[in-house]
């Protein structure tokens, strides 16, 4: 699958806010202190499973992730408080083969001359209702971020993690994502009118720190116990 025009936009957030929303065993990810919760659109571009053929809808799509990041048993990774998508086929399969909470959501997005006006309204569903509109603009491109930097850690991340029923309660699950390292861009935020985050259960203030990127190359891997 490709990942195109995407933005980050992270915020600061105190651990103790975030720490009841994350499911034990994870550890919340820290850096600097502070844990951090992410707005994350971009389109999904090309997206295929291996040994299913290429379905209507699910190729090409809209998606906004709400994230934060943890570690499990050494390895660092996202939790993801939501992932809206624009069809039904992603939501379905996400929800059932990943245990993730994927949300059915109507899209309107408009490109023009390097500024992207991007909105979403949840579809009624068993999810918090919840909005989105944001309007940025991609700057210029930003060296490649270097390991131990705040780019870096908001950034480069190579596991998702999910849990499922056991006969001992809840497991945690983990899922590899490979990539190269993320060609980020600055990016100018416009406009923000949002209740995704809310929706998860934290409120946030003050600019986020904001990057773009124009494309990545992505591959994702099947549920396992880390």
């Amino acid at each position: 699958m490709n990942w195109a025009n995407l933005l980050f936009l992270h915020w600061r957030v105190d651990p103790g806010l975030i720490r009841p929303l994350v499911p034990e065993p994870l550890e919340l990810d820290l850096f600097d202190g502070s844990a951090w919760i992410a707005l994350v659109p971009f389109r999904m571009e090309h997206s295929a499973f291996r040994g299913i053929p290429r379905l209507p809808g699910l190729a090409n799509f809209y998606e906004c992730n709400v994230r934060t990041y943890a570690r499990f048993r050494g390895k660092a990774g996202v939790w993801f408080f939501s992932l809206d998508a624009q069809t039904l086929l992603p939501v379905i399969g996400g929800r059932r083969l990943w245990s993730l909470n994927y949300v059915y959501s109507v899209f309107n997005v408009i490109r023009t001359d390097g500024v992207t006006d991007y909105s979403l309204q949840r579809r009624r569903g068993p999810w918090h209702a919840g909005r989105t509109h944001i309007k940025w603009r991609s700057g210029e491109v930003l060296p490649q971020a270097q390991p131990g930097s705040l780019e870096h850690f908001l950034t480069e991340r190579y596991w998702l993690f999910t849990r499922r029923p056991s006969r001992g309660g809840m497991r945690i699950m983990a899922g590899e994502v490979r990539h190269k390292p993320w060609p980020l861009r600055s990016a100018e935020l416009l406009h923000l009118d949002d209740t995704l985050i809310e929706a998860a259960g934290v409120k946030v203030s003050g600019p986020p720190i904001a990057y773009a990127s124009d494309h990545l190359e992505v591959q994702g891997y099947a549920l396992r116990e880390p």
